[in-house]
This record gives structure tokens, C-alpha cells and sequence, in this order.
């Protein structure tokens, strides 16, 4: 039975609850809501309420509301918030690989939103009722992460969590002011934006309404230099990416509050424009992307914060083209294979992480369809490019329209079949550096798939499969 359908037997409401409710209004009155209320209908349908019988049941429902909070309206914030929390130094070690295994495994992820939805209660107990429990509970409970994995995880998590809060309060955002669901996507953005401010601009590219709200809830620029911590509009990456070169340097200056030097000009060009050739954009450049770009802006004399504002705010980048990703993908692909083939392997293997790193592009595009043949090749690039989980996750995709008893098999006699063709190659040609990486990838491949959580494959197959 519902709280207030309890609360509403009750002669009258408890006093305990009648000062939750009244502190509630205090609290909204103080910080504006009703006026945020009456200027946006939409960020009105959000406000949280003080009503006895709403706080109520909040208290009950407020942790599962959280947790659906950031899967939901924002459910890329999730996504992307899991990778980057598993690149945290703190949780460096097994627990943190385990969190990226499974956030970028879409079988494991949607076990863990189930179990954690289900057994909420339980969940609750053993980690933050925002940032934690899906994965940290769900992987705890499979014996994936050691206790003290999971203690180190929830103290950087509970961490992580006052940053995301104090990221949204400097940035002007009332984040009292809404409701408990609201709150945690807010949170979510917040902290990721501690953690990968570079990448946060690309969530709100894929979550636009939580953009709006984040506008609508004070997210405004104010009109101080970036050294002295200017808070950054709402980011429309639509109009950041549609902008001439002297729009782009116009948008800067306005931004920074100061001139740029005719070299600092050149510069934010140069870095608006890497990556322009691969196809990654906002939410899909690389590591190597985002360094370039610093990089460049850094040697220009951008400062730290000044070099986290461009970027955030989409000036510096530009949206991701799948079309264009996958044609790079394959000339990439096709130039490494040039290079593996003349025995240069390193050179062979960071431009096949380039060319995989733009294939994920296409990959990741949820309207683009996508054949047996699409998750083969990813699985080869990303083996290539020495990704060998990626490589093994898209490997095993590739037969998930197979019964697992028939897609178990198909698996096991294509990689033995594989192998056993490659190992011939190999011996015969032992003098040739790039066929005898092309064996090992093969070889650690077959490694990651047979120990893949979710994937199952008898005893007896995967001692066949791990022979030398």
C-alpha cells in the first residue's frame, strides 16, 4: 500500500511530515522555483512537490526513481557515465575493468538495470542510490568484484557524487527544485562533467531535453573571464557545429570574455577541425582526439580552464558523420593491413585502433542497421588494434540470431577452424613479423571469448580453444 494511501487514514498529517513540508516550501521559495516554474512549462511538469502526501511516497520511491533517473530520459548520460567512472584512477585494478566490461557489454548492462530495479532494497544497502548500484551490486552478486572492490568503488562513487552537485550549484543550476528522477539525470551530467569534462558536451548532444532542463534551471553564463570560473551556458552543439571560422573565434572570445591572439585563432581552427577526416564527432572522438586537441590549444596559451570551457562547450569540435566514420574506417583499415603485411606491426597497429575507433562510430549509431558481417569485421579491427574484449563482445554479436546451443557450436568450430588455419600460416612463415601477430591477435581473441561472462562454452571446448 502506498504511503499516502496510509497517510490518508490519519486524522491528521504528522507533524514530522508537516515540517518536511513546510521546509520543502521554505526550501523552493528561497531558491526561486515557482519563478522557474511560470517562465518554462516544461521544466514545470518536473518541479518537485511539497505536498505531505508526495514526500511521502517519495521517501519510499526516491531511490528508484534515482535509479531509473539515469537510464531513462538520459539514458546515454548512464552509458557514457559508466565509461568514464571505470577510468578513474582510483578504481584502477579488476573492479574498474569489471564496470567497463559489463557498461559496454549490452547483455550484462541490461541484467544489472534489471537485477538492480528488482532487488532495490537489497541495492540499496551496498552502494549510492544514484551513482552505484546497477553495476557495482549486480557484478558483487555474480562474484565478478571482491568485497574490497566493491568498497573502494562506492567511496569514489559517494565522492563523485558531491562533485556532480557542486559542479551543478556553481553552474547556477537549482537542482532543489526538481524531482527526485530530474535530479539524479542532473546529477549524472554533473558528474560526469567532473570526470570527462571534455566528453560532457557529447551528452548533451544525445540527451537534448536534459539540456533544456539544465537551461531552464539556471544554467546561464555569467559575464566573468573563464579564469575566474565562468559558468557555461547549456551547450547547443547543433549551432557550435554549424559555425563559420570567424563565428567559431566570435563564439570564443564571447565565451572567454577576452581577445585571442591571432595564433590562439589559428589554433581553435586547427583543433575544431581534428578528427574532421575519421568521422568522430561530439560523444565519439578518442582519447587521442581529445589529447590533439588540448594539445594544440595548450601550445597556443590557452589556459587550463580556458581549454576545458572550448571544449566543453562544443566551439572546439564538430558532429560525428557515420557515413564518413566508416569510409575512414576502411581506408585506415586497408592502409594497416599494407603496413602489417610489410612487417611494420606498431605503425599497423595504431592505425588499426584508428580505424577502429572511427568503426565504432558506426557501431554505436542505434539507426544504422547492422549484418553478421558489420560485428565480424569490428571484431577483427578491434583484435587487430589489441581491443580483444571489444574484439570478443562484437565477435559473439555476431551470432545472436543463433539458439544458444547452435550459437555456442558455431562459435567454437569457427574459431578452432580459424586458428588452426592461421597457426599453419605462422609456422610456415615465422620470419615475418606481421603474420605472427596476426596469429597472436587471433590467439588472444580466442582468450577474451572464452572468458567472457556472458557468454557460455563447455569445459571441454575451452581447453580445445586455449591450446597453443
Amino acid at each position: 500500500m502506498a504511503c499516502s494511501q496510509l497517510l490518508g487514514k490519519c486524522d491528521k498529517v504528522p507533524q514530522p511530515l508537516q515540517l518536511a513540508s513546510e521546509a520543502c516550501k521554505w526550501e523552493q521559495k528561497a531558491v526561486g522555483c515557482e519563478d522557474l516554474a511560470k517562465a518554462d512549462a516544461d521544466a514545470a511538469k518536473h518541479i518537485r512537490s511539497c505536498d505531505p502526501k508526495a514526500l511521502c511516497d517519495g521517501a519510499i520511491s526516491s531511490p528508484l526513481d534515482q535509479l531509473r533517473g539515469c537510464f531513462s530520459g538520459a539514458v546515454d548520460v548512464g552509458k557514457e557515465f559508466w565509461e568514464a567512472i571505470a577510468s578513474v584512477p582510483e578504481l584502477a585494478g579488476k573492479g574498474a575493468e569489471a564496470i567497463k566490461a559489463c557498461w559496454t557489454n549490452v547483455e550484462c548492462r541490461n541484467n544489472a538495470l534489471k537485477t538492480s530495479l528488482q532487488n532495490a532494497p537489497r541495492n540499496m544497502m551496498l552502494s549510492n542510490p544514484i551513482l552505484a548500484p546497477m553495476a557495482y551490486a549486480y557484478m558483487y552478486m555474480k562474484g565478478d568484484l571482491t568485497k574490497n572492490d566493491l568498497d573502494k568503488a562506492l567511496e569514489v562513487s559517494k565522492s563523485l557524487l558531491e562533485k556532480g552537485k557542486d559542479y551543478l550549484k556553481k553552474q547556477g543550476v537549482k537542482l532543489a527544485c526538481f524531482d527526485t528522477k530530474t535530479q539524479a539525470e542532473m546529477i549524472c551530467y554533473g558528474v560526469f562533467s567532473v570526470v570527462n569534462p571534455a566528453g560532457a558536451a557529447g551528452l548533451l548532444a544525445k540527451a537534448p531535453k536534459l539540456g533544456k532542463l539544465l537551461k531552464a534551471a539556471g544554467m546561464v553564463a555569467k559575464e566573468t573571464s573563464v579564469a575566474t570560473k565562468t559558468t557555461e551556458v547549456a551547450v547547443d552543439l547543433g549551432r557550435m557545429a554549424k559555425l563559420s571560422n570567424p563565428q567559431r573565434v566570435a563564439e570564443a572570445e564571447k565565451l572567454l570574455g577576452r581577445s585571442l591572439s591571432e595564433q590562439q585563432r589559428q589554433a581553435l581552427i586547427k583543433a575544431h577541425e581534428v578528427g574532421a577526416e575519421t568521422g568522430r564527432g561530439y560523444g565519439t572522438y578518442s582519447a587521442t582526439d581529445l589529447k590533439q586537441k588540448a594539445d594544440i590549444l595548450k601550445a597556443a596559451g590557452f589556459s587550463d580552464a580556458e581549454r576545458s570551457t572550448l571544449m566543453r562547450q562544443g566551439v572546439a569540435g564538430l558532429y560525428s558523420d557515420t557515413q564518413k566514420a566508416r569510409n575512414f574506417a576502411n581506408e585506415a583499415r586497408l592502409e594497416a593491413d599494407k603496413l602489417r603485411v610489410a612487417g611494420n606491426v606498431k605503425d599497423a597497429t595504431a592505425r588499426y585502433r584508428n580505424s577502429a575507433d572511427s568503426y565504432d562510430v558506426f557501431m554505436k549509431d542505434t539507426k544504422a542497421p547492422k549484418s553478421e558481417r558489420d560485428y565480424l569485421v569490428g571484431a577483427e579491427l578491434n583484435a587487430r588494434a589489441e581491443r580483444y574484449e571489444q574484439a570478443a563482445d562484437y565477435y559473439i554479436k555476431s551470432k545472436a540470431s543463433l539458439r544458444s546451443n547452435e550459437k555456442a557450436e558455431v562459435i567454437f568450430e569457427t574459431l578452432r577452424r580459424e586458428r588452426d588455419e592461421l597457426r599453419v600460416i605462422a609456422a610456415k612463415n615465422r620470419d615475418k613479423p606481421g603474420v605472427q601477430k596476426a596469429y597472436e591477435d587471433h590467439r588472444k581473441l580466442i582468450e577474451a571469448v572464452v572468458n567472457n561472462k556472458n557468454f557460455q562454452l563447455g569445459d571441454a571446448w575451452k581447453r580445445e580453444l586455449l591450446k597453443p
